[in-house]
């Protein structure tokens, strides 16, 4: 029969060993719903009045014929102000994809929050931002909404 002094230091690692346990499972969901809440505070800041507008316009209203009718239309050199909406929609979009680069938040998650809209945004761009990166020898304009595009693609492809 086992007495009490024998049984007590085996409890007592088991305890230490469930607590230990229980810790790792309660500091793994506390970094889940940071990552979440990080994700979530840079998505209400991109659903502002202000940059939800700006990013209506640019998905909705913009229109051009070819590269050089949307420089004329939104380039810097001749429209700043609509220049500047670009850049801060696409700001917040490479942000965002950056965070998910990083893994500093589920990719599926994010593909539910926002994966329709990132898919509608790029595929209108795609073309205008090939030529850019050709004209301009910089080949990675945009690379974290490009990622983000082709990860969520994976995840929820068109017509399903």
């Amino acid at each position: 029969m086992v007495d009490i002094q024998t049984a007590s230091p085996v409890v007592a690692a088991m305890s230490v060993v469930f607590g230990a346990v229980i810790g790792v499972i309660q500091f793994r969901n506390l970094v889940k719903t940071r990552q979440a809440q990080f994700f979530l505070d840079l998505y209400n800041r991109f659903c502002e009045k202000d940059i939800l507008t700006m990013y209506i316009e640019v998905l909705l209203l913009w229109k051009w014929e070819d590269f050089d009718d949307f420089l004329e239309k939104y380039g810097p050199e001749k429209n700043l102000d609509e220049f500047m909406k670009w850049v801060v929609v696409t700001t917040h979009l490479e942000n965002m994809g950056l965070i998910a680069y990083e893994k500093m938040v589920d990719i599926h998650f994010v593909s539910n929050l926002i994966g329709s809209g990132i898919q509608d945004l790029w595929e209108k761009y795609e073309p205008i931002l090939i030529e850019w990166r050709k004209r301009s020898n910089l080949p990675k304009i945009m690379p974290m909404t490009e990622y983000l595009y082709e990860q969520i693609k994976t995840i929820r492809p068109r017509g399903s």
